[in-house]
């Protein structure tokens, strides 16, 4: 049997104290990586309190208009900020708790505690007049347009330039024909005057004269003049004249110093890189309202504030009645300017109202001209004014008109009210209603379009069950917060045991920011 022998073991002063200073530094070195990772998971832990806040979005919102946004009113009337930094904390301190522990510190090598939390800035759809919610809109949508997209936006707005251009011209010719008629009427009836008032023939029949110089057959009386009709015309109510039946327009109207754009609004003041203003995004955004907003051609009958939205979004009127009117003189403009040019370019149609001209003004030269002028120009109304009564029926309207396509003799012209009447076309070839609307879309006032587009959305939401108090400046986009930790120590521990010095705790300062897709 083995002897069994006692060692006695020994240790020198000197090196006790080797030993724990060589302790005491490593776990300074250790420490000091920890509180670096420490530093990293309060960092990420705001982070992820930051975007669980924006969890919470408004799903509504979301589901039927394709926008997020947190309703920091919590279902209440008011806009909640302390709400926010409450949920905030929340997150927080949910994302904080361990969830196994260690064998040296029974909790977690990263052990922080956040000491709260505020908000510093905030970003609302409605901030910049609405370009918020326009740039979200944008940047969610960019994947998904193609640059076929881009060519047919590039194409209509060509298009679109060219009718405007069509129509102002027009414009400006029809202000100078009146004013030529009318002062060319009164030198006729000055020079009648000073003739001692005897002109035409002497057994009252008028010799028109043709406009090459050549006389005309005489005629017993002069023909009718189909401006006195016009004139009337234009004092009527123009959804009477375009409409088979007036009746039927929607009376919905919005209150308007309820509304978003109207009312004293909630502001953010975090500042964002704005999305370029240019045509791809105007493309974009222009696509996103036609297919989330309704026309006067949608017949479903849906629970929204105005059944006209896309004439609101195009006139801003508070009554779909005045939206509707607003977008007809629209067209009746757009296709004013098309029509002109083409009896301009028509020979024939110009020789026809410079007949009709010389026979009216009984053959003076300076009433002939201006009274062909304004003839031409009454004809382009005339003939618009059918177009546009096509397109409210559900037909089509081309662009550029042929002689197959147009519509209007100039014999008709003086009995416009029963061709209208007349007119049941619901067919045709060319572009429909929504199209020139976009055409019309492209020449209105843009920057108005994103805070017209939310006071809908308001109005709309607002109808649902609960949403009775719901504003959209209270929808955050993004937000900035900050949050105060306190990093305890780990293994600073041990050398306070021994040394009676140490690190304490650490007081940590983070920021972060979020925005919804910008």
């Amino acid at each position: 049997m083995a002897e069994k022998r006692a060692y006695r073991g020994s240790m020198t002063v000197f090196f006790s104290v080797l030993t724990v200073l060589f302790l005491a530094l490593i776990s300074a070195m250790a420490e000091s990586v920890r509180v670096q990772g420490a530093r990293a998971k309060a960092a990420s832990v705001l982070d992820l309190g930051i975007f669980s806040v924006f969890g919470e979005y408004e799903r509504d919102l979301l589901e039927e208009y394709e926008v997020f946004g947190v309703d920091a009113s919590y279902g209440g009337e008011d806009f909640q900020k302390e709400k926010l930094s409450e949920r905030l904390d929340f997150f927080m301190k949910y994302n904080i708790e361990p969830t196994r522990g260690t064998m040296l510190t029974g909790n977690t090598l990263f052990p922080v505690r956040t000491e709260g939390s505020s908000i510093l800035r905030t970003l609302l759809l409605t901030d910049e007049d609405g370009w918020v919610f326009r740039d979200q809109i944008v940047q969610n949508l960019k994947s998904a347009a193609g640059t076929e997209l881009a060519a047919e936006f590039l194409e209509a707005r060509k298009k679109s330039q060219e009718m405007e251009k069509n129509q102002k011209d027009y414009e400006k010719q029809e202000q100078e024909a009146e004013k030529a008629l009318i002062e060319a009427e009164a030198a006729q009836r000055e020079e009648e005057k000073a003739a001692g008032g005897n002109s035409g023939a002497d057994d009252g029949s008028v010799v028109p004269m043709d406009p090459d110089g050549s006389a005309l057959p005489a005629v017993q009386e002069k023909p009718d003049n189909p401006l006195d009709l016009i004139k009337k015309v234009k004092k009527m109510g123009i959804l009477g004249l375009v409409l088979e039946d007036p009746s039927s327009v929607s009376m919905k109207e919005l209150v308007k110093k309820e509304l978003a754009g109207e009312r004293k609004r909630e502001k953010g003041d975090l500042s964002w890189e704005r999305e370029s203003s240019g045509l791809i995004g105007d493309g974009i955004f222009q696509e996103y309202l036609f297919s989330h907003f309704s026309s006067a051609m949608d017949t479903e009958e849906k629970e929204t504030a105005l059944s006209y939205e896309l004439e609101y979004l195009l006139c801003g009127k508070e009554s779909d009645e005045k939206n509707l009117k607003a977008t007809v003189n629209k067209l009746l403009l757009l296709r004013e300017g098309v029509n002109f040019v083409y009896i301009l370019a028509d020979g024939e149609m110009r020789h026809s109202a410079e007949l009709l001209a010389a026979a009216i003004a009984g053959g003076a030269p300076g009433v002939t001209t201006a009274l062909t002028a304004a003839l031409l120009a009454a004809w382009a109304y005339g003939e618009s004014l059918l177009d546009v009564r096509i397109l409210l029926a559900g037909g089509k309207v081309p662009a550029v008109k042929t002689k197959e396509s147009f519509q209007l003799t100039l014999e008709n012209l003086g009995k416009l009210p029963e061709v209208l009447a007349s007119c049941k076309e619901k067919a045709g070839e060319g572009l429909d209603y929504e199209a020139y609307l976009q055409m019309l879309f492209l020449t209105g006032k843009k920057k108005s379009y994103p805070m017209r587009a939310l006071n809908l959305i308001e109005c709309n939401l607002r109808k649902k069950e609960g949403m009775g108090h719901f504003q959209i400046d209270h929808c955050i986009a993004g937000l900035e917060a900050e949050a105060e930790w306190e990093l305890s120590p780990v293994f600073a521990a041990l050398p306070e045991a021994f040394l009676k010095t140490g690190l304490g705790a650490v007081n940590y300062h983070t920021r972060g920011k979020f925005i919804y897709e910008i």
